[in-house]
């Protein structure tokens, strides 16, 4: 292990050299992969999440995760195209508040009409592949082991939002989410939302092998919940003040300081259905002062 930190610090060090720069959907896949790569912005990465039942009113709790398993290899293995047809949902058009209709055009959006910002594989806990204008996550098994993927550029203040439909199968606390505020591929904020219509907020410091939950796994009527179901996962992070949001309503806020800034990406995780899948069809961010 301190072998491979020491080969992830040289790469860090080689790369300051490199100017900050956006996201660019287009750039050729080999460059983007290499630059992320050697800069620590888009690898896979993971770590055994506890699930704990809803307690909106208990304060965050510090827990042990299992042992990390190795680093997984990155495969080009392709990824059949699954169209689903979306349950119907409720969510008006406008919603008072909603930061995606507030905030004017985002400064950043992926639609995925290729892989371009995200790191792409397929290993034995979970794969993560583009195709047809979807990324695709998918947990290979039911072990409740929270994996990501992720992009690169730090992000400080920010609205950040991902849109994506649960698999044709998929029930309890199977989720999609997103890690922002990433430091490394080893550590950052962790917000999720399961297939049984809940949400959660934590994050996880490899440094320290702490997994600590800021906010329990909340129920929400704003969450259209089951296979096939369709929503939008927000984050608002201006500085330690973290909003989240759900088809453009606030269901939650809490207060963190454990991260100030870094990278952002996607996660998935399984506890009931091995092989469960998400189809993400944009992420977008809005930078804010």
């Amino acid at each position: 292990m301190r072998k491979i930190f020491g080969v992830f610090l040289v790469f860090t060090l080689l790369a300051g050299c490199y100017p900050q720069q956006e996201p660019t959907p287009g750039l050729d896949q080999f460059v983007i992969e290499t630059f992320v790569a050697a800069t620590m912005t888009a690898e896979s990465h993971g770590v055994a999440a506890p699930d704990q039942p809803e307690d909106p009113e208990s304060p965050p709790q510090e827990e042990t995760p299992q042992p990390l398993p190795p680093s997984p290899t990155a495969t080009d293995t392709p990824t059949p195209t699954v169209t689903l047809t979306p349950t119907a949902t409720d969510t008006p058009e406008t919603v008072p508040g909603d930061p995606a209709e507030s905030l004017g055009s985002p400064t950043f959006k992926d639609t995925f009409d290729d892989g371009n910002n995200f790191y792409l594989y397929d290993e034995a806990q979970s794969s993560y592949q583009v195709d047809d204008g979807q990324m695709i996550l998918t947990a290979k098994k039911a072990n409740g082991f929270e994996t990501w993927s992720l992009s690169w550029g730090d992000l400080k203040n920010f609205y950040l939002e991902v849109t994506g439909t649960f698999g044709e199968e998929c029930g309890g606390k199977d989720r999609y989410g997103m890690i922002f505020r990433a430091p490394d591929t080893s550590q950052g904020y962790l917000v999720s939302i399961s297939c049984d219509g809940s949400t959660r907020l934590s994050f996880w410091d490899s440094d320290a092998e702490e997994y600590t939950v800021i906010k329990k796994w909340t129920s929400s009527e704003h969450i259209n919940a089951g296979p096939g179901s369709v929503n939008r996962l927000g984050i608002k992070a201006k500085e330690s003040k973290l909003t989240v949001y759900i088809n453009g309503y606030q269901v939650f806020e809490k207060t963190s300081s454990k991260f100030n800034k870094g990278r952002f990406g996607l996660m998935v995780a399984a506890t009931d259905t091995p092989g469960f899948k998400a189809y993400l069809s944009q992420v977008a961010y809005w930078k804010l002062p």
